[in-house]
């Protein structure tokens, strides 16, 4: 696949990726289908008025399940949720995965990578559909039962939780995980096979860095706390996994980087850049 085409597949990977987040985002403002409602008596109509204004959500429901809209971008927004509301982990890993993998297939793309480590792809998928997708997923709906509300000390709280103890948690699955799986679960080398790692600290932990643990520390708290502050005040915790995949999409570009070994030479081109 040439250059030319290998852009178009991402530009529509990526939109067909981030129609669910922009939509989830805005259907709260999509207008909903004006409706007229008719009253047989002066009774009736008192009394369906005080039952509307007494249950004003059950109406609401009512009348978007009896006038649903056209629009397909609502249609799409409508069955994401659902999928999410009856599917909640499964979506979750799901969709770290496939943006996980795309990260990963974009950095080596751009380094140039010849030929591209496939095995290295699905190490990222694998660590991100379980610890940013899953794991993460249950994270957040428990910080969510523990801190409810979008009130300044919850938000807070949530954060700092996150950052401080979540995040340190998946930054350091990356950093051990992915190169141990490139190895024995998905290896490159023509003709190895794949097998389990022995069970050795030593081997298990090998890849583990001082270094780059502080790298992706640093990469964390510069993205994570500004958009958690965010996600905790004003995103619907339905959609939190979602968002926060699509976010962690960005920052897996980075993880790859360092467990690829191009993020140091990336640093150098760039001050070198900006003299």
């Amino acid at each position: 696949m040439n250059l030319h085409n290998t852009n178009r597949v991402w530009l529509v990977l990526f939109t067909a990726l981030s129609v669910p987040l922009f939509s989830s985002l805005t259907s709260a403002f999509v207008p909903i289908s004006p409706v007229s409602f008719s009253f047989s008596s002066t009774v009736d109509r008192k009394h369906d008025y005080c039952e509307y204004i007494s249950a004003p959500e059950m109406r609401l429901q009512a009348v978007r399940a009896d006038y649903p809209s056209n629009n397909p971008l609502v249609t799409l927004t409508n069955t994401y949720k659902k999928l999410t509301s009856e599917h909640y982990l499964t979506m979750a890993f799901i969709q770290a995965g496939i943006l996980a993998s795309c990260a990963d297939y974009a950095t080596q793309t751009m380094a140039c990578a010849d030929p591209i480590s496939f095995g290295h792809v699905a190490s990222m998928a694998t660590v991100a559909s379980t610890m940013s997708g899953v794991m993460n997923a249950i994270w957040l709906r428990k910080l969510e039962h523990a801190f409810p509300g979008t009130e300044v000390k919850e938000v807070v709280a949530k954060t700092l939780i996150h950052a401080i103890i979540i995040a340190t948690i998946i930054n350091s699955a990356y950093l051990v995980a992915v190169p141990l799986f490139n190895i024995y679960l998905y290896p490159d080398a023509v003709g190895a096979s794949a097998h389990m790692p022995p069970i050795d600290p030593s081997v298990i932990f090998a890849a583990w860095d001082v270094d780059e643990f502080i790298t992706l520390t640093k990469l964390e708290i510069l993205m994570f706390i500004p958009y958690n502050t965010l996600a905790f005040k004003f995103v619907s915790p339905q959609i939190r996994p979602l968002t926060h995949a699509a976010i962690s999409a960005t920052f897996n570009v980075a993880v790859s980087a360092v467990t690829l070994g191009y993020f140091n030479t990336w640093c150098e081109q760039a001050s070198h850049l900006l003299g």
